[in-house]
């Protein structure tokens, strides 16, 4: 999507870059693992000036877009952030007539899923489908599961389901599907309706390596729920003191966690590989930070 925000406060001009939920972990994780990983990105551009915008910016982050397609009749999404004086968001969005809600429409669009080992995916790829290619995709997914490592993060927008009842029932079943699963603490509230004892989650855990990895949004060490003992936490923790805008946070804490364990990492280093990296995205305007400020966190075989 192309992202808008203020410069300063809700007055001046604006900053503009290409982002979204899934986007920014993808660029994340490339910047992070650059020649360790091929990271390919599935989505559907419309034929305007500000698609192709998107597209530029994707392969030059050295992201494989061959599986991305044009809808010509269609432009690509918009949103705009603004944020408090702590640096919270709200979001408007311009997405109706997005090219991308038409995922899955062609059987072409599963070839970029069958040809990868791990699959990444939000709530927000699932709500902005119709229900019959939504759940196609989670057929596909289910399929899947023994065979492919499934990532998901929760990351439940209300503005984007109009029925609460069907956004509860999708997201959990999107939950059992997943290998690892990035839910919010808030997230979890709106779904379960508490979050006092997260032990619920294990029975979410059919198989060996799967687990959940909770985060707290910035105010506590994110915890990651197995199967069976204790949560694991960070030992310790120290939150952001100045956040500049929380947008994209969360997408750069799940790059910085899924690249450490991918590379071997122990779940609390990678933990805190993500923590650290989610602390300097809060200190920075937009979802995406340079890659000179992430340099340090690149992994190497």
């Amino acid at each position: 999507m192309i992202e808008l925000a203020y410069e300063h406060g809700d007055e001046g001009l604006f900053f503009f870059g290409v982002a979204g939920d899934t986007l920014n972990t993808a660029v994340y994780l490339k910047r992070i693992l650059a020649a360790c990983a091929d990271v390919c990105y599935l989505t559907i551009l419309g034929g305007d000036p500000l698609s192709k915008k998107i597209q530029d910016f994707i392969e030059s982050e050295g992201i494989d877009s061959r599986f991305i397609r044009t809808n010509s009749g269609k432009n690509c999404g918009i949103y705009l952030i603004q944020n408090d004086d702590h640096g919270e968001r709200t979001f408007h969005y311009w997405r109706e007539k997005s090219a991308a809600r038409t995922l899955f429409y062609l059987e072409t669009d599963f070839q970029c899923l069958e040809v990868s080992d791990i699959i990444y995916f939000s709530g927000i790829s699932l709500a902005i489908l119709n229900q019959e290619k939504r759940i196609r995709l989670l057929h596909w997914l289910e399929s899947k599961a023994q065979t492919k490592t499934i990532l998901f993060d929760v990351n439940f927008r209300k503005s984007l389901w109009p029925d609460l009842k069907d956004a509860r029932e999708t997201l959990k079943r999107a939950m059992k599907i997943s290998t690892i699963c990035f839910p919010s603490r808030e997230d979890l509230l709106i779904l379960f309706g508490s979050t006092e004892n997260l032990c619920f989650l294990k029975k979410y855990c059919k198989n060996v390596g799967e687990f959940f990895v909770v985060k707290n949004g910035g105010m506590e060490s994110p915890e990651i729920i197995l199967p069976e003992g204790p949560s694991v936490r960070l030992p310790s923790f120290k939150k952001c003191r100045k956040v500049k805008d929380a947008t994209g946070a969360g997408d750069s804490f799940n790059a910085g966690f899924i690249s450490a364990y991918l590379m071997g990492k122990s779940l609390s280093n990678s933990l805190s590989h993500g923590n650290d990296l989610a602390q300097i995205t809060l200190k920075t305007k937009g979802a995406i930070c340079s890659e000179r400020d992430i340099e340090k966190f690149k992994l190497e075989e």
